[in-house]
């Protein structure tokens, strides 16, 4: 079966999950390739198996380099301590249905799902390069879309946990669509996250050689006064080719000239620290 037609026989089953990005009402079937809602809006399954629920065009920087080598970072187990916890915390929780907000091309959702966290899975980011790289990578892992979180295509109160990894968050939103008892897991970089990178890159500037998330943690506490909070921090040693892909992948290098990144590529850091939080809240 082709990927096109095991999406549609997906939405078939889970249009309850949905709703449309332009009149807010329910999808109510799937007629060829196409999901359509009570106001006979149509969206149109791609050849890949993706869903396009996206209105307008999304503005974001990644392009498909940074995310061939994000992948090629997750792969390697550069993220997989990290992504430990976050299964911890979804463990023992009865997961029907799990949303992965900014889901980039899906390495972390695939992690987890081989680890075996439980439920039906969708994944969406508003870049269409990070979806098409998800969908021919790791289509059995997930449903993938494209879709803006100020805008979710999603149904409310359908979901038992959504993840929301090194991405921004939409606290109104996530309410919204999580059942009573639902679970929010949001990983932010703690003040050490890249460290040598960030000394590295940011020589003459020490007060950007740290990351500052305090305002991040307030806001999730705001949402979750009764949250966990849990610090995750590992060293990564790093071949020449692995150092390549993270000065590929980390938006701390995307305003580099040429030259600072031709200095970086020349003098490769033998290991690199990763410090994240991980919080979790309880609807």
């Amino acid at each position: 079966m082709k990927k096109i037609e095991r999406s549609g026989l997906f939405m078939k089953e889970n249009l309850h999950l949905f709703q449309c990005p332009v009149c807010k009402q329910n999808f109510t079937d799937v007629v060829g390739t196409s999901v359509v809602c009570v106001e006979n809006h149509q969206f149109d399954l791609s050849k890949k198996g993706t869903l396009h629920l996206l209105l307008k065009g999304g503005q974001n920087e990644y392009d498909k380099k940074m995310l061939s080598s994000r992948k090629k970072l997750a792969e390697t187990g550069f993220f997989q301590p990290m992504l430990d916890v976050v299964k911890k915390q979804l463990e023992g929780r009865n997961i029907t249905a799990l949303l992965d907000v900014g889901c980039g091309e899906g390495s972390h959702l695939h992690y987890l799902q081989n680890q075996g966290v439980s439920g039906t899975k969708i994944g969406f980011d508003i870049s269409k390069d990070a979806i098409q790289l998800a969908a021919s990578h790791y289509f059995d892992d997930a449903f993938w879309c494209v879709a803006d979180l100020a805008h979710s295509p999603f149904a409310g109160e359908q979901f038992d946990a959504i993840l929301n990894i090194l991405s921004p968050s939409h606290y109104e939103e996530f309410g919204r669509l999580l059942k009573k008892g639902g679970v929010v897991v949001k990983v932010v970089p703690d003040a050490d996250y890249l460290i040598e990178l960030r000394q590295k890159l940011f020589m003459l500037e020490e007060e950007k050689q740290s990351y500052e998330n305090e305002p991040v943690i307030k806001r999730f506490e705001q949402a979750y006064p009764n949250y966990l909070h849990e610090h995750v921090r590992y060293e990564v040693s790093l071949t020449a080719e692995v150092y390549r892909w993270l000065l590929e992948m980390t938006p701390l290098t995307w305003g580099a000239d040429e030259g600072k990144r031709l200095e970086l590529l020349a003098e490769p850091l033998p290991s690199i620290t990763v410090a994240m939080s991980v919080l979790v809240g309880i609807k």
